[in-house]
């Protein structure tokens, strides 16, 4: 099994046996770099990689990120605060480590799931609930080893996409800033069927190659 996106036409096909089986929507970064002042939109690099895991993915790049999906959460209304669990299972502050307050995140919590509170889980994290990572194998030998990193770019849904998806409503994809971004049941039927099981090959073609 191969995974292939093509970017400029927003998809990712399965490939077995060298037949492309099924497809997807898919959003990856703009053909050319973007204009963000916080952090300029680029395009999904296109090469031939490796799939590396999945995991809950965590980075002090994004604030709302610095949390992992589904970490659990304490109400204080009393001091406008939120404390998350640590992995220490002890007790951290929302306003002190993230940055925001409580009405921040509730307000946050109206504009995905149309109700004034605070979740019981942490929903907020930008790369939802699992990332899919990929590497550049330059030795050839399907181990993450030697001078290679993980790619920088993963597969990932978002916060609206998950709550849209929880709610029943039309899932609507956005681009990303250079990851790829796909619907959270096409995530789910994608890890059922092992598409992203470590050591598949992946492909990322340039924006003009169609399927």
């Amino acid at each position: 099994m191969e995974l292939h996106f093509f970017p400029g036409q927003n998809l990712l096909a399965v490939k077995k046996n060298n037949v492309f089986t099924s497809r997807f929507e898919a959003w990856g970064g703009p053909a050319s770099k973007g204009s963000d002042p916080y952090m300029p939109e680029e395009p999904t690099w296109p090469g031939t990689y490796i799939i590396h895991s999945t995991q809950r993915y965590t980075t002090p790049t994004w604030a709302l990120s610095k949390i992992k999906w589904g970490t659990r959460l304490t109400d204080k209304p009393g001091i406008n605060d939120i404390y998350y669990e640590l992995p220490s299972k002890r007790w951290g502050s929302i306003k002190n480590d993230i940055g925001v307050d409580r009405q921040y995140i509730v307000n946050l919590y109206f504009t995905y799931y149309g109700q004034m509170r605070v979740p019981s889980t942490w929903v907020f994290n930008d790369f939802g609930p699992i990332a899919i990572r990929w590497y550049k194998d330059l030795n050839n030998n399907k181990i993450l080893d030697g001078k290679e990193r993980l790619s920088g770019q993963m597969f990932h849904t978002t916060p609206q996409n998950e709550a849209e998806h929880a709610l029943g409503k039309k899932v609507d994809i956005k681009p990303s800033h250079g990851c790829i971004h796909l619907k959270p049941m096409d995530r789910d039927f994608l890890i059922e069927l092992g598409a992203f099981k470590p050591k598949t090959i992946f492909v990322v073609h340039k924006y003009y190659e169609k399927l």
